[in-house]
């Protein structure tokens, strides 16, 4: 675990900043959660404060308070170019690397002005002023209540609620297994806002479009396959697949983790071919590291349990190959992951 200096950082924002909040691209529940606590938090002290995402977020989050404020960089440059040209103080919130910000980080890195990362994945390489990441905690909005929480910050009702929806999320209800007691505390302690719980739940997994359910046939139906002498399984999705079914950002949420359902499966793979490449999720239960296998393999990391990755230079066939082709290598683990 890395701690920022909380001394430091109370006597600089004694002063006035202009803040740009930003996180990675393609903002989940996490990304955008803790985005949102951080902007209410100073925007409540009159700190002059805006957030810019590299692009969209899914319409299923749009329920988070203030989510509508949210300059989107690929939609609105020049208004975003000009922020971040502005700006004095960056908060870096649920990323590590500036690859994951896309065409922001050109932009970013010719301002000098202070830098403050809050993130909990594994092998940081931002070099900030100001860090805290643990990678022993289940979501950035937990280390984000803590920092708030350190600096003497007191939360609104919509940072609450963005909180909770961080976590709900990232620990996959509460699912996963870097959940601890801390986590149970720090929701206990949202619950005392007088957030709707229910409400929030309802908005995250009651939703479901005819375009998701369509593709989720797909994957089911056609695009499916288990490797029985591996453990894994996998889904994929093609951009024809994507075309006829009407995809939306957000409609594959979810689908990596069914196949860990499965008895005997521990590796879940889910690859959806776009224009611009390749995007893959993966999942795993008790020990194969899925960050250590993606960033290895394909340009990506993430958690021990959940990970992603890119690959831009093979066609979905023989990006399938490819993985198939490499489980020869962990085959022992994943048959003796317990």
């Amino acid at each position: 675990m890395i701690n920022p200096n909380y001394k430091i950082l109370r006597e600089y924002f004694s002063e006035k900043r202009r803040i740009v909040i930003t996180t990675h691209r393609s903002p989940d529940g996490d990304a955008l959660g803790s985005s949102v606590a951080i902007y209410e938090a100073f925007k409540n002290q009159g700190h002059k404060i805006c957030i810019i995402v590299p692009n969209s977020f899914p319409d299923y989050l749009s329920f988070i308070p203030n989510s509508n404020e949210v300059i989107i960089f690929d939609q609105d440059e020049n208004k975003a170019i000009y922020e971040i040209k502005k700006a004095d103080t960056f908060f870096f919130l649920d990323f590590n690397d500036y690859c994951r910000i896309d065409l922001m980080e050109s932009y970013i890195l010719k301002n000098n002005g202070y830098k403050i990362m809050i993130d909990h994945h594994q092998s940081p390489s931002i070099l900030a002023d100001q860090v805290l990441s643990d990678t022993t905690i289940c979501s950035t909005a937990e280390l984000v209540y803590e920092f708030l929480n350190e600096l003497d910050l007191n939360l609104s009702l919509n940072a609450a609620i963005a909180l909770y929806t961080g976590i709900v999320t990232d620990s996959g209800s509460f699912k996963y297994n870097l959940v601890s007691s801390r986590t149970h505390l720090i929701i206990s302690n949202l619950l005392s806002y007088n957030i709707n719980h229910s409400e929030i739940h309802k908005n995250l997994y009651d939703n479901n479009s005819i375009s998701r359910m369509k593709l989720l046939g797909r994957c089911l139906n056609s695009n499916f396959k288990i490797f029985h002498d591996f453990n894994t399984a996998i889904f994929y999705l093609t951009k024809k697949d994507l075309e006829d079914c009407e995809f939306k950002k957000g409609d594959t949420e979810g689908f990596v983790n069914m196949p860990l359902s499965l008895k005997g499966i521990l590796f879940s793979a889910l690859f959806i071919e776009h224009l611009d490449g390749i995007k893959i999720s993966f999942r795993s239960k008790n020990s194969f590291d899925v960050n250590k296998f993606s960033r290895n393999h394909f340009n990506g990391g993430g958690h021990k349990n959940a990970a992603g990755g890119k690959v831009d230079n093979m066609t979905l066939e023989k990006t399938l190959e490819f993985f198939k082709s490499i489980l020869d290598n962990y085959k022992n683990e994943l048959n003796s992951s317990t």
